[in-house]
């Protein structure tokens, strides 16, 4: 018998749902069990990184753009604000 990590919970689905997660995992180039378990990890956990992407930030960082770049956000590159009241003294 192979040596399993985790626990088997079984649930019964629809035939069309069972070969949809099928074809989604072998596209994917995993198994059955790797699918569903992804699918149930995003469900409870929130969607991760994307494939091959690693989080290198400690759980207490928040991203640097945010604290020293407050709103409203604009790039130097970016053409000055005119209010529309300006707007419409120049008209």
């Amino acid at each position: 018998m192979a040596n399993r990590k985790g626990v088997f919970i079984g649930a019964y689905v629809p035939n069309e749902l069972k070969e949809s997660l099928r074809r989604r995992a072998a596209l994917e180039h995993r198994t059955l069990s790797q699918e569903i378990t992804r699918i149930l990890v995003e469900a409870v956990h929130g969607k991760g990184l994307p494939t091959g992407s690693v989080d290198r930030r400690e759980n207490t960082t928040i991203p640097r753009r945010r604290s020293d770049d407050p709103q409203p956000r604009r790039r130097a590159e970016d053409l000055p604000y005119i209010a529309p009241d300006d707007q419409k003294k120049n008209k």
